[in-house]
């Protein structure tokens, strides 16, 4: 098997460096840009495995693979994706196993090709019920709908949208990275901690700190 894991990634490889591109990167000129929801109207529309040349049916299912083989595919296709400005994003913490059979099972999908904002690629399949995806029970749908649960469309004032904001970004964090989410505390928007009389961290930089934490 691994002799076809090597051979495989050899064929992404050589995919990821001659991705053809309906346009060249010497055309580029900043007058030409053009916003997000235009392009995102106007881009042309390739299948992904046709534009690649990787097709799905070489892809060897996870339970064929060892770890390392996995880690080797997922990386290689991370980086393939990359190249084809459709990046492969999660928003919480998936084992790898998973990512590779999700980027297996939807391979076959269409890309807009882009050149001035970045594209994703499309973990689930159209009309897929939450949790019914490859993804199952990290299907990222199924996670922002029980995210936002609860919240209604109401007019709010801005400091109200602020720690609305605030509560639904905790809600992720502690999702996304469990007991180690107060590394990512989003101090920006806490109010407590972000105003005109402090750094933004809460500490108000004339005052001496008597710990003095700073000068470490």
């Amino acid at each position: 098997m691994q002799k076809y894991i090597n051979q495989l990634l050899d064929d992404i490889a050589y995919a990821t460096e001659n991705i053809s591109w309906p346009f060249v990167e010497t055309e580029l000129d900043i007058w030409d840009w053009i916003p997000d929801h235009e392009e995102d109207r106007t881009a042309q529309v390739r299948n992904l495995d046709e534009w690649t040349g990787i097709r799905q049916e070489q892809l060897p299912p996870p339970e064929m693979l060892s770890d390392l083989q996995v880690g080797q595919l997922l990386h290689a296709f991370k980086k393939l994706l990359d190249a084809c400005n459709w990046s492969f994003v999660l928003q919480t913490k998936v084992p790898e196993s998973i990512q590779y059979a999700t980027i297996r099972d939807n391979f076959e999908q269409q890309v807009k090709l882009k050149r001035w904002h970045p594209g994703f690629f499309e973990l689930c399949r159209p009309a897929a019920e939450h949790g019914q995806c490859a993804l199952g029970e990290y299907c990222h749908c199924a996670f922002f709908a029980e995210l936002l649960s609860g919240f209604t469309d109401e007019e709010l004032s801005p400091e109200e949208e602020r720690a609305r904001a605030l509560e639904i970004e905790i809600k992720h964090l502690k999702r996304k990275y469990g007991q180690g989410w107060t590394k990512y505390y989003p101090f920006h928007l806490d109010a407590d901690y972000d105003d005109e009389a402090t750094d933004g961290f809460g500490f108000d930089p004339d005052e001496e700190d008597p710990d003095g934490w700073w000068k470490t």
